[in-house]
Order: structure tokens, then C-alpha cells, then sequence
């Protein structure tokens, strides 16, 4: 799953905001938003955005992903291990309509025959026994804007950063919004960047969007990416890379998360289990 820049390693997967009283993107009190939930103009698609990726308020936005890590060589795929992510994230909104939020993840590489998080991994390219580092990055600040770009504020120097959020596309009832986040981070002197590539599908539906006094609407979710070797895999100039994929939901609580998450995490982070906010506190105040 995507590394969270402050996604998982490298940028991450999710969002929530606060809007009061913003015309821009709040219908007022017992309105319908006009045309397609609105989403013929900017405002409307960007709302529809936030309803879907996070929320209109300050709440936590807690989303999830499962699915599988593939090895890639030239055209030849070998399943390597499942993975299974839950995001956090909250937004608070500015005068200006952007939304400056606070995103974070613990994801979990898990053996595919026993679904459980050993740690460590036999990898078939080498035939070496190989250990997850078990890290996760501290949670990351970004900006949305009413654009629908995405800004990252601190990202490490060197660091090159793509996010791109596709027009939505609209049948019938349903709506899909998809986008693509390309990352480049520096490495040590003589080692090669790395790079993490991900690529996002949300599906809602356009009749969730039009209901007036939501601040968030159900969502699901499924993901595709393009990783360079994980570090700690030791493929030592090997060539190939990674790609995953995988499906979930944003806007979930936690007893709503994949038990195999819920799992490992009380293993490895217990406290996230019972106050989830925690992971975002520090960042969140600062």
C-alpha cells in the first residue's frame, strides 16, 4: 500500500475537512445540490471529492485497504505477500475554500497462507530470509485545494511529488473519481531514488451527494501501484519492482476493519485500537 508521506512510506492514502458555513461546497440547510449532485462545476466536483475521500467536518476519517504485492520481471508476476492498510486522516477547512489536513496509515505485510504479520519473509528472488523493518512514517501534512490539486508541504529535500485527481465520471447513479500520485524520494550517495507510484478509484453514489446535512458519504475504494524494491528486500540490483493490488472503504470505524489488521495491530500498536485519533494528535495540534 501507498508508504504515507508523512502513504506509508512514501505518500499516502486519505482526508477529512471542516466547513462551516462555506457556501462554496456546503448546501444550505434542506437544499438539494442542483444538477448532477452539482458536479457540473468545480465546486461541486470538489465537494464531492472531500464527501467521498474524507469529510465536510473535523471528524476522523478512517479508511482501509487489502489486497496483494506482486513481484514484477520483465512480463512474469510472482505473488510475494498480502498487505492490509488502514489510513487515518483529518481536515480542517481555511477561508480561502482549501483544506489543510493531517493523514497517517499502519499497514501490515502479511503471510498470504497463514494471514498473520510474521515479519519476516523468505524472498524467492534471492533465497534469502528477509525482515520487515515494521515501521511506519509519522503522519503527514497536506493541502487540498478547490483546484483539486493536492499540495505537500513538507516533503523531504530532493523529493519529487505528482498528484493528480481525474474529473469524476458519472453513470447514472453512480460516480467514480480517480487519481494518481507519482513519487520520487533520494537515496543514499550510490543508491538509486525510489520511487512509489499509486493510482486510486473511488466509487459513491451521486444520490448520497445530493442528500443535504452530510458530511461524508459511503465510499468504496480500489488501488493499484508501481513500487521500486522495498529496501529491506536486499534485491541488490536485481531488476524488476513491486506492484499491488487492492480494494477497501473509506469513512469505517474500527471495529469495521479487516481482522487481520485488527489483528496484527494489537500485536505491534494496541493503543490504535483503542484511541485511534492518537496516531494524529501531535500533528494534528501542531
Amino acid at each position: 500500500m501507498a508508504m504515507n508521506i508523512g502513504r506509508r512510506g512514501a505518500i499516502g492514502l486519505l482526508g477529512a475537512g471542516v466547513l462551516a458555513g462555506g457556501a462554496a461546497i456546503a448546501a444550505p440547510a434542506g437544499a438539494k445540490t442542483p444538477g448532477r449532485a452539482g458536479l457540473d462545476t468545480p465546486e461541486g466536483r470538489f465537494r464531492a471529492y472531500m464527501m467521498m475521500r474524507g469529510a465536510l467536518d473535523e471528524r476522523l476519517v478512517i479508511g482501509y485497504v487489502s489486497g496483494t504485492y506482486f513481484g514484477v520481471v520483465g512480463a512474469e508476476m510472482t505473488p510475494l505477500w498480502d498487505v492490509v492498510g488502514a489510513t487515518f486522516a483529518r481536515y480542517r477547512r481555511h477561508a480561502d475554500g482549501s483544506f489543510e489536513g493531517v493523514t497517517g496509515e499502519i499497514a501490515h505485510f502479511l503471510d498470504p497462507k497463514t494471514g498473520e504479520a510474521p515479519g519476516r519473509f523468505l524472498n524467492p528472488y534471492t533465497g534469502k530470509w528477509v525482515t520487515d523493518p515494521r515501521t511506519n512514517l509519522p503522519p503527514s501534512h497536506i493541502r487540498l485545494l478547490p483546484s483539486l490539486d493536492m499540495e505537500v508541504p513538507r516533503l523531504p529535500p530532493g523529493t519529487s511529488f505528482d498528484h493528480v485527481i481525474k474529473a469524476p465520471e458519472v453513470r447514472g447513479d453512480d460516480i467514480w473519481i480517480s487519481e494518481v500520485t507519482r513519487v520520487g524520494m533520494p537515496a543514499g550517495a550510490g543508491k538509486p531514488a525510489f520511487h512509489y507510484n499509486e493510482m486510486i478509484t473511488m466509487h459513491a453514489r451521486t444520490s448520497d451527494l445530493a442528500r443535504s446535512g452530510k458530511a461524508r458519504i459511503p465510499c468504496e475504494t480500489s488501488f493499484t501501484n508501481v513500487v521500486d524494491w522495498r529496501p529491506w528486500m536486499e534485491m541488490g540490483g536485481h531488476p524488476g519492482h513491486l506492484t499491488a493490488i487492492g480494494s477497501g472503504r473509506y469513512g469505517v470505524e474500527i471495529a469495521d476493519l479487516p481482522q487481520r489488521w485488527i489483528e496484527a495491530t494489537r500485536r505491534q500498536f494496541p493503543k490504535i485500537l483503542d484511541d485511534p485519533g492518537s496516531l494524529l494528535e501531535a500533528a494534528w495540534k501542531a
